[in-house]
């Protein structure tokens, strides 16, 4: 039922602005408040006042309505009423009524509106076949025990909870993405109270399953079976202590899980209330290694078929190369193929807003350790869990044991000849897309001269899992190799055979257990170091990718 509500408007001039770093559109509106027995819409005798969409520096876009500002996340739908009449339900104030004298600029004003709330209902916004495809992944049960026996994976969550007592211990928890659960059985173990689990897809059922099953369990979670960003305030005893959640992808943001992360932070955690992770580092260092470019190089051979069944296929060769160059390369990296320093960009998911992630830049600048061809950029990830008892690393760099997030590789199709101690500098631009995923593009270039290099579009949600499809592909100690098993989707099948009909250079695979090397990491600005990595148990079996 529509109440009666009005929302105090103050007229432009004198109003106190606030501190914004960025401003969108703004419209006059003149509120209006519906009447219950009129059945009517009645102004509410305010003046009009300017209405506008307003971002402050690091933080997320607001609705100002005159001297009140709302969350996007506080907007729970928009509707026109007429060209010149908006209608807003608030979670706190219900619904409004605005009046605009220009039809025009309320319908610029709207579409922006629409937009960037948009970033708080991804779903909506999605591709849907991406939609399906992603919750009908994570509804099998063979996937979500790919994740549990990533024993790096589980037992680093598991240290980073049970020995943060003092982040849980009677507390009232939120678990993201809860998947089997495992992350909201172990708030329970470090002494939570109670755990939403909040699961969208079919698996939130396996959740409560297993909750029953354990009797100590059974009373403390409660499974919430929907996109969080579908969940309302009045669906909880109030907002949680504590959230947990795994919502990393490869080279950390693919999936974009991380925004439904932000989301339930803006919507649902308290003040102060703590992440678990807190932050994570995308970590980027250039390569060099010529089997791998030589083996995307020569995917191409079948297009070079001048004779078959009498036409020749060979005007698609160059399109094919580009194909292939275009794909991210996930498996694990030899750390001597890194040719200089890491850089490390951190991101706090405490403080960091949505909108940030729609577009990521990072500049770089490396020396290089040795003459070689740079062949591309080697990425990986940390997450950190920096709790009131304990400070946790999950690391996923080349040094580490290996998890099911594998490393990844961006190739150039030209690499660059580079002589040691000259510097190579440039740009790794990331742009979100509908599939929930990013374009990637990097421009790189040896410092003080003309000579560069380029991967103008790279699509990370297709990647070439090489670890299953080349017997070249390297494997760090303490990490079971990939014979013999499976690839986890359709997709890797079909990439497996794919690799069993592609010429192989003999006897040139990497020597798998050779010594790795001290890493090289530096920080790119004032993060300090970064922390100690923690010790982990040995992988004592294959795992399929990440997807």
């Amino acid at each position: 039922q529509i109440q009666h509500l009005q929302i105090c408007l103050q007229p432009p001039r004198g109003m106190a602005a606030p501190n914004a770093s960025s401003e969108g559109h703004h419209v006059i509106l003149s509120p209006y408040r519906f009447d219950a027995n009129e059945l009517r819409w009645l102004p509410t005798g305010e003046a009009a006042a300017k209405v506008r969409m307003s971002k402050e520096a690091a933080k997320n876009w607001r609705l100002v309505l005159g001297n009140q500002s709302v969350a996007l996340s506080e907007i729970r739908s928009t509707s026109m009423l007429s060209p010149n009449f908006l209608i807003l339900e608030l979670v706190k104030q219900g619904h409004v009524g605005l009046r605009c004298e220009d039809e025009s600029g309320l319908k610029h004003f709207v579409a922006e509106l629409s937009k960037r709330k948009a970033d708080y209902e991804r779903f909506e916004q999605y591709d849907q076949s991406s939609v399906q495809s992603y919750f009908q992944y994570y509804a099998k049960l063979a996937n979500q025990q790919n994740m549990l026996q990533d024993g790096v994976r589980t037992s680093t969550y598991n240290r980073a909870i049970v020995e943060n007592v003092d982040d849980f211990q009677g507390k009232l928890a939120m678990d993201l993405g809860a998947g089997s659960g495992i992350l909201s059985f172990f708030a329970v173990q470090a002494g939570a109270e109670k755990v939403y689990a909040v699961e969208a897809s079919s698996m939130g059922e396996v959740v409560r399953l297993l909750a029953d099953a354990n009797a100590f369990l059974t009373k403390k979670i409660e499974v919430i079976n929907r996109p969080v960003e579908t969940i309302t305030a009045a669906e909880l005893d109030g907002k949680v202590d504590v959230l947990v959640s795994e919502p990393i992808g490869t080279f950390l943001f693919n999936e974009r899980m991380i925004e439904s992360y932000l989301c339930a932070r803006d919507r649902f955690l308290k003040p102060g209330g703590k992440m678990f992770p807190n932050a994570g580092t995308l970590c980027v260092a250039p390569f060099s290694d010529s089997l791998l470019h030589w083996e995307q190089a020569n995917k191409n051979g079948f297009w070079k078929n001048t004779n078959f069944y009498g036409i020749d296929l060979s005007a698609a060769v160059q399109r094919c190369a580009k194909e292939h160059f275009r794909q991210p390369i996930v498996d694990y990296i030899n750390p001597e193929c890194l040719v200089s320093k890491a850089i490390e960009t951190r991101f706090d998911f405490m403080t960091i807003s949505v909108e940030s992630l729609q577009k990521i830049e990072i500049p770089f600048d490396f020396e290089i350790s040795q003459p070689c061809l740079v062949h591309g950029l080697a990425g990986w990830f940390d997450a950190y869990f920096e709790g009131s008892n304990q400070t946790v690393v999950l690391s996923t760099a080349p040094w580490c044991s290996g998890t099911h997030w594998y490393q990844i590789r961006f190739l150039l199709e030209v690499p660059l000849a580079v002589n040691a101690g000259q510097h190579v500098e440039g740009t790794l631009k990331m742009e979100a897309n509908s599939l929930q995923s990013y374009y990637l593009s990097i421009f790189m270039r040896i410092k003080g001269t003309d000579i560069s290099s380029s991967a103008p579009c790279i699509d990370l949600k297709d990647p070439e899992y090489r670890f299953y499809t080349s017997a070249n592909s390297y494997c760090p100690p303490g990490t079971a190799q990939a014979a013999g098993q499976q690839p986890a989707s359709p997709q890797q099948y079909q990439q497996a055979h794919f690799a069993q009909t592609q010429n192989i250079l003999p006897g040139q695979a990497f020597a798998a257990q050779c010594e790795t090397r001290a890493p090289w990491v530096e920080a790119t600005a004032v993060w300090g170091a970064a922390p100690q990595r923690p010790e982990t148990a040995p992988m004592t079996n294959g795992f399929g990718p990440r997807t």
